[in-house]
C-alpha cells in the first residue's frame, strides 16, 4: 500500500474530478502515514489501517485547508469540524489560507488512537 492508492481512494472519496491537487494532497498522505508508523511503532503503515489512513488524511486537509473549493465543498461551508476537544471553523474567503499543520495533524492522530492501537508496537 502506497501513496498512490490512498489517493486514488481520497479521490474519489471527495469526488474530485482531476489530479489538481494530488501534489498537495501527497505532502498530507505522506505526513499522515509517517505519523501513523511513528504512533504505531512499525515500519509500514498496516494494511488493515488503509481507510484509516485516507479517513485521517482527509479530516487533516478539511481543517488544515478549508479554503480549497473542493474540500470546503466536502465539509460544508460554515461548519465548525471538530477532533476531540479541539474544533475549528473555516475562515472567509479573502483570510487566506491557514497553516496549522502540526497541531491539526496532532490532533487527529489522537482522534484516531482508538483505531490504531489495536496496530501498535511496544517499543525496547
Amino acid at each position: 500500500m502506497d501513496v498512490p492508492d490512498i489517493w486514488a481512494i481520497i479521490k474519489l472519496r471527495l469526488g474530485l474530478k482531476d489530479d489538481e491537487l494530488q501534489p498537495l494532497m501527497e505532502t498530507y498522505i505522506e505526513e499522515i502515514g509517517n505519523r501513523i508508523m511513528h504512533y504505531c511503532s512499525v515500519s509500514t503503515v498496516p494494511p488493515g489501517l488503509k481507510l484509516v489512513w485516507v479517513s485521517m488524511t482527509i479530516d487533516a486537509v478539511r481543517i488544515d485547508q478549508p479554503n480549497i473549493d473542493e474540500v470546503a465543498d466536502t465539509a460544508g461551508r460554515g461548519e465548525t469540524i471538530k477532533i476531540g476537544d479541539t474544533s475549528t471553523s473555516p475562515s472567509n474567503a479573502s483570510g487566506g489560507l491557514t497553516n496549522v499543520s502540526k497541531s491539526s495533524i496532532d490532533a487527529v492522530v489522537l482522534n484516531y488512537r482508538v483505531d490504531l492501537n489495536r496496530y501498535r508496537r511496544m517499543r525496547w
